[in-house]
């Protein structure tokens, strides 16, 4: 049996048994809920619903669960205990053949053949990065590339048909600062004296942009005379190196969606929508006092702090305003889960966003196929010293820069996936450079490497894995360190299912830090080739397979390369 069907099965065993004892007065909607145990010394697996159960029964929590535990004990072929301890736990003990099989079969299969198909080829549409196109990605758009696509892939390896989609402002103010930055470099070539507007952008690259520009048209041009030749073509040079910096990071998108699609139709339909929208006698969209064309949205009808300016007084639209109109578009497309990833500095507008699309398209729709993830700000740290960056003042650390920084590809990958979304991360360049077990990706790619080797060391001792269809005899590995490897084995599928549904790929580089260390205390305690014992070598060989091709597996789905030497 599989990790995750043993689980479901254990939980659909618990509930039945439960409402056979006590029937009626089980109220619909009770969960049972089996997860692995806190304390390996009680068992792999435990179950808290007894404690809650005997609240709602009245009973002790441990009369509870020894009531059920009399009526299941002995009938769990994969299980070699059931035991009550503290105040109601049900702990199992998984037997050693249930262990030995799913090592067999993450050794022979890979770890990918063991993942629920939780999305059962439903689709998904994951929207990151998302960056105007107003210059190189930064630091902060890093972060976000590799968690957008760590779990567009975490997504796909648990059976989703995922789309990702890049969605950029073309139009609009920033735009506008844009193509004027542009025509100050480009004026300023040759010793013309216009200004950067307040508000622009100062980056070396516009003056490379701007000495291109001149020879592919001349010098002839103007702000005054030719306003969208420089707006064209600086958003065409930033899309440009927008997707090569992405290609360092091996990311391609299936779509990107220009906000200049939604203008006008689709934004004057939403302004329409909502203008129909009456909450308290008042209408939601709302003219200026002192300027009619100024359009205001209440959001303080929807629960927001404040109302926001849609529509400015010279008729360009406001972020929030295609935003609502995108995620329109979004929903219309059919898809059965859509993931925004967000930096920090969007957590005011997705909410304001978010509560446009309820009053548009109803509260529950929303929240059933809408999951918006905010990351936080990234701090570089060098020698201890935090590096300031400002985008617009061009004081910034592109992405190029900081994998040229880091070292690798890999490095700035998986470091950017040791911790959660929601908090704040300090990337250590010195830490990154280092080739050492400090470094958490170098730790977990050496023992992918270690592994290798030993596969080469057995093979010319002549010894092989068993043979995938023979049964593997389970008392040769019946020792302590050879289960505490397998018990830590049988928890990578469904502690990656656990990732996904969480929508969480950091998860994924605690089980890789987990295998590496558990698989090192494994092979300082375990002669794993003997040529004096090639039966017990053999099964051995075998965990180090299975670990193997869960540490590569997980690897995988994170992007980031698992090395046969080091």
């Amino acid at each position: 049996m599989e990790p995750a069907s043993l689980r479901t099965e254990l939980e659909r065993i618990l509930s039945a048994t439960i409402d056979d004892i006590w029937g009626n007065q089980i109220p619909d909607g009770f969960q049972v809920t089996v997860s692995g145990s806190d304390n390996l010394e009680f068992g792999d697996l435990s179950c808290q619903s007894a404690l809650k159960l005997a609240r709602i029964v009245h009973d002790n929590p441990r009369r509870s669960a020894s009531m059920i535990v009399e009526r299941i004990e002995g009938e769990l072929p994969w299980i070699s205990s059931v035991s009550v301890d503290g105040p109601g736990f049900i702990n199992f003990s998984l037997s050693l053949q249930y262990l030995v099989s799913v090592s067999g079969m993450l050794a022979f299969k890979g770890l990918k053949s063991l993942l629920p198909d939780i999305g059962n080829g439903r689709k998904a549409l994951v929207e990151y990065v998302s960056s105007n196109p107003t210059g190189p990605l930064t630091v902060g758009h890093c972060r976000q590339a590799v968690l957008g696509e760590a779990i567009s892939s975490l997504l796909e390896a648990t059976g989703w048909e995922v789309s990702r989609e890049y969605y950029f402002n073309d139009t609009g103010r920033q735009m506008m600062l844009l193509g004027m930055s542009l025509a100050a470099r480009y004026e300023a070539i040759d010793g013309g004296e216009a200004e950067i507007p307040e508000g622009g952008y100062h980056g070396d690259y516009i003056t490379e942009w701007a000495l291109e520009l001149r020879d592919e048209q001349g010098s002839d041009l103007s702000w005054e005379n030719n306003s969208t030749a420089f707006i064209t073509f600086a958003k065409e040079r930033a899309m440009e190196m927008i997707k090569s910096d992405l290609s360092l990071l091996s990311i391609e998108f299936d779509r990107y969606f220009a906000e200049s699609e939604l203008i006008p139709d689709a934004v004057r339909s939403t302004i329409a929508k909502l203008s129909s929208i009456e909450i308290d006698g008042k209408s939601l969209v709302y003219p200026d006092n002192d300027d009619k064309e100024k359009l205001w949205l209440r959001f303080t009808s929807l629960g927001r702090p404040t109302d926001r300016v849609i529509v400015r007084d010279n008729g360009m639209y406001t972020y929030r305003l295609p935003d609502i109109a995108y995620h329109i578009d979004k929903f219309s497309r059919g898809y059965d889960l859509m993931i925004d990833v967000f930096g920090a500095d969007h957590l005011d507008t997705s909410k304001d966003v978010t509560a446009g699309l309820e009053i548009l398209l109803g509260s529950s729709t929303v929240s059933d196929k809408l999951t918006i993830i905010i990351h936080q700000f990234v701090t570089l740290v060098r020698e201890g010293r935090k590096i300031k960056m400002s985008t617009r003042a061009g004081e910034f650390v592109t992405l190029r820069k900081l994998i040229h920084d880091a070292g690798s590809v890999d490095v700035t990958k998986y470091l950017f996936l040791t911790r959660r979304a929601e908090a704040h991360m300090d990337f250590d360049l010195d830490l990154a450079r280092k080739e050492s077990n400090e470094n958490p990706v170098y730790y977990v790619q050496y023992a992918h490497a270690r592994i290798s080797g030993i596969m080469r060391t057995a093979k010319e001792a002549g010894i092989s894995l068993p043979d995938e269809h023979t049964a593997v005899s389970a008392d040769l590995l019946d020792g302590e360190h050879e289960r505490e490897l397998m018990r830590l084995l049988e928890l990578v599928p469904s502690r990656t299912a656990a990732a996904a549904e969480a929508r969480e790929p950091h998860r994924l580089t605690e089980i890789l830090a987990d295998l590496a260390t558990g698989f090192h205390r494994f092979y300082q305690h375990v002669r794993i080739v003997d040529s004096d014992d090639p039966d017990a070598s053999s099964v051995r060989l075998m965990l180090c397979e299975a670990c193997r091709r869960s540490i590569s597996g997980l690897l995988e789905i994170l992007g980031v390369d698992a090395p046969e030497r080091m």
